[in-house]
């Protein structure tokens, strides 16, 4: 358990609730017991490196690792699973048209071509 440093939880609570979807996934046992990770993960949240940062604590590389609680491991999975959707939503909405086939544009490009 993360006992030590100066927190300022309610700040953190209102910017982790800012970026979740819903009340529900706020992880109020992270926030009680690992109040370091919620900053990380804040800090992080939208990034690349957060994705990697959760699976290390999921899966650490070192052995000497005891792990987490039950209820801070489902908060932990709870929130790589809405930052992974979260991200492949952007991924969606950043590619726009371009990830759809349309054939007539298609045959337009083959006629301009040959």
């Amino acid at each position: 358990m993360d006992t030590s440093g100066n927190y300022d939880i309610p700040a953190l609570r209102t910017q982790m609730t800012a970026l979740l979807d819903d009340g529900e996934s706020y992880p109020v046992q992270l926030e009680l017991q690992f109040p370091r990770i919620l900053v990380q993960v804040i800090a992080q949240w939208g990034k690349p490196e957060l994705d990697a940062y959760l699976n290390e604590l999921m899966l650490p590389a070192r052995a000497d690792r005891q792990g987490f609680p039950e209820a801070i491991a489902i908060e932990i999975f709870h929130l790589a699973n809405v930052h992974a959707r979260l991200n492949l939503s952007q991924a969606q909405t950043a590619a726009g048209w371009s990830g759809v086939d349309d054939p007539e544009r298609d045959k337009k490009s083959l006629n301009r071509e040959g």
